[in-house]
């Protein structure tokens, strides 16, 4: 399926990081399924094509791109996936937020249009790694990196970005489950018992 946005739209899935916490991040299972596949699920919907950043393997038939700078952060690997595929938007989401849904993904794409970025904030923190970037930040992100700046808001100030607000968010369910982001062994635990609870509730509701 290919995005209803009238803009030529990459996905990338930000798979490098060392993950010294919890080895092997990407393919960690939640429910039964690696997280780099629930994201990917997520995102292919609304994109044209998707390219997992960095890692040292993609899902079967999803074209894997090296970094160009690896241990230099996402924003070098946001880069990389932009010089890798030429496109209007590119839809970022990192590896490791297994709760992502197709719907608030292509809602951030449509929210696109007019601007440079789209970012959502859950507890008044901005979330770039779940956000999208119009073609046009790239010689930006350049900028930030060629001068020293690592962080992925780093390039922010020089664009005009869109933040969707958690009022906004919540339309597509709780904005913490959606960005719930695991980075450790107790988060792949939570996350787990996260499941548990929905599948718990789904039965329930159903045998009302």
């Amino acid at each position: 399926m290919v995005a209803m946005s009238e803009q030529h739209t990459v996905g990338l899935i930000l798979a490098g990081g060392e993950s010294s916490r919890l080895n092997d991040k990407c393919w960690q299972s939640v429910g039964g399924v690696p997280m780099i596949t629930r994201v990917l699920q997520a995102v292919a919907p609304v994109t044209d094509q998707v390219l997992v950043v960095g890692g040292d393997q993609a899902p079967n038939g999803i074209q894997s791109v090296p970094d160009e700078q690896p241990g230099t952060g996402p924003l070098a690997a946001i880069a990389t996936g932009m010089r890798a595929a030429a496109a209007d938007l590119y839809l970022v989401a990192s590896c490791d937020i297994p709760f992502i849904t197709t719907e608030l993904l292509q809602y951030l794409v449509d929210a696109a249009r007019g601007v440079d970025a789209v970012v959502p904030t859950v507890a008044d923190r901005d979330q770039p790694l779940c956000a999208v970037y119009a073609r046009g930040c790239l010689p930006a992100i350049g900028q930030a990196l060629s001068s020293g700046r690592r962080r992925v808001d780093s390039f922010f100030a020089d664009v005009q970005v869109r933040r969707i607000a958690e009022a906004e968010l919540a339309q597509f369910g709780s904005p913490e489950r959606l960005f719930f982001n695991v980075n450790t062994p107790h988060d792949l635990a939570q996350a787990q018992q996260m499941i548990v609870a929905t599948n718990s509730d789904n039965l329930h509701n159903m045998t009302q």
